[in-house]
């Protein structure tokens, strides 16, 4: 083998080395594109996942707030009857036994 093939050999060497270099590089390039992507996509996630997290708690926050209101007034209401329960109480004379009215019963028996 003369100088001259080996310094091609080594030409030809070092040029496949090169286009391999460059190769590399955008191998390199892409791969970095893509976990920038990737990067962004799950900063993207982060936020949405953060912002569904918050508006969940504002749910159960309003969710709880409705259920205090509802127990509330629930509260209310058992309140007015008993007081209604009360008055009437008064009102009625005392009785041991319910008062029936005659009218009803002789209309009952009439239409039967």
């Amino acid at each position: 083998m003369n100088i001259l093939e080996t310094l091609q050999r080594i030409a030809a060497t070092t040029q496949r080395l090169d286009m391999a270099l460059v190769e590399i590089e955008r191998e390199r390039a892409a791969r970095q594109r893509f976990e920038d992507a990737i990067v962004n996509q799950t900063g993207r996630l982060e936020v949405r996942v953060s912002e569904m997290r918050e508006r969940l708690a504002r749910l159960e926050a309003s969710r709880e707030a409705d259920r205090s209101q509802m127990s509330a007034e629930l509260a209310r209401f058992q309140a007015e009857v008993e007081r209604a329960e009360m008055r009437l109480t008064r009102f009625l004379p005392a009785q041991s036994e319910p008062r029936v009215l005659p009218d009803c019963e002789e209309e009952g028996s009439k239409h039967e």
